[in-house]
């Protein structure tokens, strides 16, 4: 299933500090209060593209071209500064990210313009909750990282103005929602709720595992000892397709045969097989199946028999099959709830796919790995002037700090890498 790009900024603001390997190059000598020309050489009003005819400034798609690196590094892309000359996802780094932010601009431009186009704007119910949520925000930033709100949002490239405007983005986009649904246009038929279990990649599969021995002193098979297994579970293929009902005889050999969990009076735990969805999580929630397993297990059409599969486990034979009436419908109740956001997250890869982007010179000149490397920098120096001045605050007041436990004068240090301060509500 498509997962839906994040409408909720507040949540997104990974606080840089992180530091690269590289020497960063110096940065731009501009108005000191710009933070987006000492770190990009462009101001932040600088207009860097349309959306359907609505300009997005420099101010906003920064913040989301941070956003984007700081999700590479969690991916563990960008690991040192030689990797911005790799690829992600057959792409070169710079352009991915450039690509990645200018989608999410696009997504979070567009969902406001529709939101116009219906007539939505943030009630005050919705003004009330960012307020809160900023405020706790503005709360965490300082109980935790010891840094004002202002300071988080230098760190982050954009002005208090525009990280309101990202933020009530998530709001319009509950309302839209909400409107569209109220209008209709969010009822689900069997075949839309087929479509979805499709695209969600539920598959049912049995299985005959022929499990690896674990020898005496606690040692993995062997290779001899692993053939030896392979060889038996060619074997038993043989015999399964061989037979006048090969599925009946699937199901005897697996009864037999199979080494998967029994209960006490030696049945299979699990004889109907197993249900999963996306890269292998259990229909009922209880875990995951290895890889191998889920792979070969999609690449079956229903009814079709494996060759044998390798997993750690040992060697499985898998037998595709097909949701029985009752269970397609129970599959079915269970999307019916979430098709609204299901729904609404395809109406808004529509509305990227769709939409009309012009981009500017300034949009083409920009440097992605520049313009990270001088956000890196002075966020260094950001925090080194912030110890400096907790340095000379301790020396400045010795008989306080004789007083006082040290747990309670000390300054909580910002952290190298600090995680996101708080969430706001996001749109699905």
């Amino acid at each position: 299933m498509k997962l839906n790009r994040l409408l909720c900024a507040g949540v997104c603001g990974a606080v840089l500090l992180a530091g690269l390997s590289a020497c960063a190059p110096e940065a731009p000598q501009a108005d000191p209060d710009d933070i987006a020309y000492q770190a990009a050489g462009i101001s932040r009003d600088t207009v860097l593209f349309t959306v359907d005819g609505t300009e997005v400034t420099a101010d906003e798609y920064l913040f989301w071209l941070l956003q984007s690196v700081a999700a590479a590094k969690q991916s563990g892309y960008l690991t040192d500064d030689n990797a911005w000359e790799e690829e992600i996802n057959g792409t070169p780094t710079a352009e991915y990210l450039r690509e990645d932010a200018l989608n999410t601009s696009i997504l979070y431009t567009t969902v406001a313009n529709h939101a116009a186009a219906e007539g939505i704007t943030l009630s005050q119910e919705d003004e009330d909750a960012m307020d809160t949520e900023l405020e706790t925000l503005t709360q965490n930033l300082d109980t935790y990282y010891g840094m004002t709100y202002q300071e988080y949002l230098d760190q982050q490239c954009i002005s208090d103005a525009a990280f309101r405007k990202l933020n009530s983005v998530a709001y319009l986009a509950q309302d839209l929602q909400a409107a569209l649904e109220e209008r209709g246009e969010f009822e689900a038929g069997e075949a839309d709720l087929d479509a979805m279990i499709e695209e969600a990649g539920y598959t049912r599969a049995k299985h005959i595992l022929l499990a690896f021995p674990t020898n005496e002193d606690g040692s993995a098979a062997t290779d001899e000892q692993k053939a030896a297994v392979l060889e038996e579970a060619n074997q038993l293929l043989a015999q399964i397709r061989a037979a006048a009902d090969p599925a009946a005889e699937f199901d005897a050999v697996m009864n037999q045969r199979s080494d998967d969990g029994r209960d006490e009076n030696g049945d299979l735990y699990m004889p109907e097989g197993y249900t999963f969805y996306g890269d292998g999580y259990l229909a009922d929630g209880t875990g995951a199946l290895v890889s191998e397993f889920v792979n070969a297990a999609k690449a079956l059409a229903v009814g079709e028999i494996s060759d044998p599969v390798e997993t750690s486990y040992g060697y499985h034979i898998l037998m595709r099959e097909d949701f029985t009436d009752e269970e397609r419908q129970q599959l079915r109740d269970s999307m019916a709830s979430i098709y609204p956001n299901y729904a609404m997250n395809q109406r808004n890869e529509e509305w990227i796919a769709e939409a009309v982007v012009e981009t500017t010179p300034a949009y083409e000149a920009l440097d992605p790995h520049a313009f990270y490397v001088n956000m890196a920098e002075m966020a260094q120096a950001w925090q080194a002037e912030r110890e400096a001045e907790q340095a000379a605050q301790a020396t400045a007041s010795p008989a306080a700090e004789s007083e006082t436990p040290a747990a309670e004068t000390e300054t909580p240090a910002v952290e190298s890498e600090t995680p996101a301060p708080a969430e706001t509500s996001s749109a699905e």
